[in-house]
């Protein structure tokens, strides 16, 4: 009985080391990766105020600061989908730096073909739980807990030639992604060679500009302002998505704009169709 009572507890103290050495240190992030090699990071469920301050350097009218709460859970992807990872499950490869590296972001890609490599990622992994994120989602997901311009501190300048110290080492942007080497030769990057956000995911600020799942009116009712128009856009809203409008949003920067395009709050739309060589995306995984 002494003998069987020792076995147990030296089980029991060993379990619990085990615990506490494969758990998650304080910060670090769950990641779960796919079949593809794709990695997803976990983002908790909470509030956050969405959009921008009248005072924010570079905002745009339709940025209004708002109360959102995301529900649910979800794993964002870590990077934005690069070329490597489209040419497993589709073909051919739209990017228009296909020659280079594969793990360059995907680009010139419309959302409808983001749409069909999400239909062809979940079939070829027998699930549905791939998707675009939502507006919301991924701004939440962009800001990690931050409230500034961007996730790493404020904007302080809207130019090419001087750098801005919160994000130009986190993202590729008009100052440091071929301005003087060679000059103006503008170009993506590898995903992943710059620094991550707090929570731990990679060129949500610059590289290419990413679609979310959300459509948009380019003009309001009245066609007396142009911008990002939608409904959901007010406070205290809960898992907001916008359905309406014949365009979709874009979030997150180029490598060839300034800071005030990289901002945590940018909202860009275009046609659903459109293909630029600035123009990538991301997914999410649902839990």
């Amino acid at each position: 009985m002494t003998y069987y009572r020792l076995s147990l507890i030296t089980l029991l103290t060993g379990l619990l080391v085990l615990f506490f050495i494969l758990r998650p240190a304080a910060g670090q992030s769950r990641v779960i990766t796919n079949k593809l090699g794709m990695r997803f990071v976990y983002i908790p469920p909470g509030s956050f105020l969405m959009g921008s301050p009248r005072s924010e350097l570079g905002r745009q009218w339709h940025e209004k600061q708002h109360r959102v709460t995301i529900s649910k859970g979800f794993y964002m992807g870590e990077t934005e989908v690069t070329q490597g990872q489209w040419e497993k499950i589709a073909s051919p490869n739209p990017s228009s730096f296909s020659n280079a590296d594969k793990t360059l972001p995907v680009d010139s890609v419309s959302w409808e073909e983001c749409i069909q490599f999400i239909e062809f990622l979940n079939r070829t992994e027998g699930t549905n739980k791939y998707r675009l994120p939502t507006e919301a989602e991924w701004e939440y997901a962009c800001r990690a807990g931050s409230s500034t311009a961007f996730s790493n501190g404020p904007i302080t300048m809207i130019s090419c030639n001087e750098p801005e110290p919160a994000i130009v080492d986190m993202a590729w942007y008009c100052y440091n992604s071929g301005l003087t080497n060679p000059a103006r030769d503008f170009k993506p990057h590898p995903v992943k060679t710059k620094l991550p956000n707090k929570w731990g995911l990679y060129d949500m600020h610059g590289n290419v500009q990413e679609w979310v799942q959300d459509a948009a009116m380019q003009r309001n009712r009245w066609r007396t302002r142009v911008g990002v128009i939608t409904d959901t856009y007010k406070d205290n809203i809960v898992d907001p998505l916008s359905t309406v409008g014949d365009h979709r949003i874009i979030r997150g920067g180029g490598w060839f704009q300034t800071g005030k395009f990289q901002r945590s709050a940018y909202r860009g739309l275009y046609k659903p169709g459109t293909k630029r060589n600035s123009l990538g995306f991301r997914i999410v995984r649902m839990e």
